[in-house]
């Protein structure tokens, strides 16, 4: 029979400090031994200070009224 790999769902994309390119894992193993690597760093984990600008309130305001594209219309003179 054939043999089975238990892989569970999660995946971390790592870049190379030195180079830029990035690595995506899907084992628990290799994430695992990534972590320790000094080369690399993860990029796709959320970190708190993002999690804390994203929830902050956004302000709201008026809408502005847009002026009307295109040429005013003609005076005309007289009459």
């Amino acid at each position: 029979m054939g043999t089975f790999l238990f892989t569970d769902k999660t995946m971390a994309t790592f870049r190379c400090l030195a180079s830029g390119n990035t690595v995506t894992f899907t084992y628990t193993h290799d994430i695992e031994s990534m972590k320790g690597h000094s080369g690399y760093v993860r990029v796709n984990e959320p970190e708190e200070d993002e999690k804390q600008e994203e929830s902050r309130p956004l302000p709201m305001t008026a809408p502005v009224a847009a002026k009307k594209p295109g040429r005013p219309p003609k005076q005309q003179k007289g009459t």
